[in-house]
């Protein structure tokens, strides 16, 4: 029989007290625990504790017969009433071993043990997550990798690692909500959590709507990160989330003050921005549709109807008017903020790209105009102006691409653009960069 290092543990253990242990209880799970006799260990340990029940040596035994059997028992799932059972009675072995006058040796390995089944478990876990060929012969693989990390917080509750990983599994099998109860705890073990965990936490708030926690969250790490914008991004989100889009420009107007040097504050200012602007920009092109739908009623209508409808259609193109208007003011003023952030930090590809899809959405919204009216002459001074916006948007997409040449995202935005210009040969090559043939 192959020994397992717990198995050395145990041995060297009952080793140690083999001439110091006068009750036969003791003694008796003690010697079934050396020959694999678990479950004759674990009665002989239960037997003592109802004699005694603060019998630290009888916890230690029993634990320790628990795991024993809990290690061998599949599928994993199965283990967990065990490790539970034997981690209280490990707990329990500390506490009234303390106490004595002299305290067993067998108290000091606890730790020990512990430690080498929540590894066993815990990389048990990381091995069904990562290794293919396992995966491939194992039923539901997730599920089993979650079921070994839920036995290594149980078996180790302050593993941060074991926490951060199942949460991960969590979410991968759509319990969100479980994952984040489970990284709220991963965090609340850290000595000092890092970028990426406040990343997964926020983003785990968002997911659920809840915003308020996503602020407090994102106001901690910007305490922790004050020079990274994403969560200045998060904190900003919270507030338009919640409807208090003065508040999230404001928040990065003060930021700025603070710190007028900083690329990243313009950066996130115009992108924020820019969102409020698309809310005004699609009311706009939704109610342009609506008149164009509109329009097409008007043959089958009676003369007053007509006119009913008419009055109907200049209101409604009145708000679109004006919805255009305030969307457009606030790109504009996106694109200054942006075009702010490259004047500091002219290396910034994603600066450039955000400013490709500015100008490509504005194209895209007199595309939708220059399709939705029935004036032939407006509709080509739509399709130039359109056109005029994406020769703007593929010039800094270009740029975007240059800087980071290997992000297929912008050879994606640069076929798109070069195929609507009818730009054959530079399409062809975008799509190649791109990945798409």
């Amino acid at each position: 029989m192959k020994i397992k290092p717990l198995f050395i543990l145990i041995l060297t253990v009952g080793i140690l007290w083999g001439c110091e242990t006068p009750d036969p209880l003791i003694r008796d799970a003690r010697l079934a625990l050396q020959t694999f006799d678990y479950e004759a260990s674990l009665a002989a340990a239960e037997q003592a504790l109802e004699e005694d029940s603060t019998n630290a040596l009888a916890y230690y035994y029993k634990a320790t017969a628990l795991g024993s059997i809990a290690e061998d028992l599949q599928p994993p799932s199965d283990r967990l009433p065990y490790y539970e059972d034997m981690y209280e009675s490990y707990q329990n072995a500390k506490r009234f071993g303390s106490q004595m006058d002299r305290v067993p040796s067998e108290i000091d390995n606890i730790d020990d043990i512990i430690t080498s089944i929540w590894a066993t478990e815990h990389n048990s876990g990381a091995e069904m997550m990562t290794e293919d060929s396992l995966r491939q012969v194992t039923d539901n693989p997730d599920q089993v990798a979650r079921d070994h990390f839920v036995n290594a917080i149980t078996v180790q509750p302050d593993s941060s690692i074991s926490y951060v990983v199942l949460a991960s599994i969590q979410y991968q099998l759509g319990d969100v909500e479980e994952a984040t109860r489970t990284y709220e705890t991963a965090m609340s073990k850290m000595d000092e959590p890092v970028f990426e965990d406040y990343e997964f936490m926020i983003s785990l708030y968002f997911v659920q709507n809840r915003y308020d926690e996503a602020r407090d969250l994102s106001l901690e790490a910007m305490e922790r990160y004050p020079d990274e914008p994403t969560f200045v991004q998060f904190l900003a989100d919270s507030y338009l989330e919640t409807g208090e889009t003065e508040e999230a420009i404001n928040l990065i107007r003060t930021l700025i003050e603070d710190d007028p040097n900083n690329p990243q504050f313009y950066f996130v200012l115009g992108t924020q921005l820019y969102r409020s602007a698309e809310v005004h920009l699609n009311e706009a092109s939704n109610n342009y549709q609506r008149i164009y739908q509109m329009q097409d009623q008007m043959a089958q209508l009676s003369s007053s109807e007509q006119e009913d409808l008419q009055q109907q259609i200049d209101a409604i193109r009145a708000e679109a008017e004006e919805a255009e208007r305030e969307g457009n003011e606030l790109a504009e003023l996106a694109v200054e903020e942006i075009k702010s952030s490259i004047e500091l930090n002219p290396q910034d590809d994603n600066a450039y790209n955000v400013l490709g899809i500015i100008y490509q959405n504005k194209a895209a919204a007199l595309f939708d105009k220059r399709n939705n009216t029935r004036d032939n002459e407006l509709a080509r001074e739509y399709d130039e102006q359109a056109r005029e916006e994406l020769t703007q948007s593929m010039e800094y997409y270009e740029r975007a691409a240059e800087l980071d040449p290997n992000n297929t995202n912008y050879w994606q935005s640069l076929f798109q653009v070069y195929t609507t210009l009818g730009m054959d040969e530079e399409a062809e090559e975008a799509m190649n960069r791109a990945g798409l043939d």
